[in-house]
């Protein structure tokens, strides 16, 4: 049987793709910027502006760095915080009128310019890493339930070096990956360089995800 085909938009080294081809999608990259290890059929080019026709599903994971923590803190003081895009509404538009299933993932602090969303975690899939992220869809998705992970491993930022990120009040602590391949496996990807994990989401978040698409596509077949 021939798989579906799944647009993924801004997708960075191929995480989320991973995920998705691992639920039963074909997968097709979209990024402005080169992505050398992306381990599909990838495309430099805008997501803004790239072709939607002829796919199946779209996923679609805009910049981040508007919503982070950091970026929330210094908002509206006149510096680099203000100058991050916001292309969550932008984007939704564009799928909206393909009329196919789509998906948008971004951090939590994107959840008010998201709609109807759920949050995945690495506890929810026995990962290294907290990493919760929020997903919103046209196709209802269910949710699953797992534990906060004890003593997660910090992939994010300039370099891994093993030190002490923060720690909670119930004693649990978080560390910078000491190594990447430590962080790997933290986040269940084995192809990227450092930079590329420090933006990317697990696959296990999409496989689940990419499962519930694949279910929703069989029934608008039958």
């Amino acid at each position: 049987m021939t798989r579906p085909r799944l647009l993924d938009l801004f997708c960075g080294g191929g995480g989320a793709a991973m995920g998705y081809h691992r639920a039963g999608f074909d997968v097709v990259g979209v990024d402005v910027n080169p992505q050398p290890n992306f381990p599909f059929e990838f495309h430099q080019a805008d997501a803004m502006t790239y072709p939607l026709e002829g796919f199946d599903a779209i996923h679609a994971s805009p910049p981040c760095q508007a919503f982070t923590t950091m970026s929330n803190r210094h908002r509206g003081k006149g510096g680099k915080a203000d100058d991050h895009p916001e292309l969550i509404g932008q984007i939704r538009e564009r799928l909206e009128a393909t009329g196919r299933p789509w998906v948008i993932e971004n951090v939590v602090g994107a959840r008010r310019e998201m709609r109807d969303t759920i949050t995945l975690h690495g506890g929810m899939f026995g990962l290294g890493v907290h990493r919760p992220r929020l997903f919103e869809s046209n196709v209802l998705l269910m949710l699953t339930a797992g534990p906060a992970v004890v003593d997660p491993i910090g992939v994010y930022g300039d370099h891994h070096d093993g030190r002490l990120l923060f720690k909670r009040a119930d004693g649990s602590e978080q560390h910078a990956a000491r190594s990447l391949s430590a962080a790997r496996v933290a986040m269940g990807i084995d192809w990227m360089e450092w930079r590329e994990l420090a933006e990317s989401i697990p696959p296990a978040f999409t496989q689940f995800i990419g499962e519930q698409l694949i279910a929703h596509l069989s029934l608008e077949v039958s």
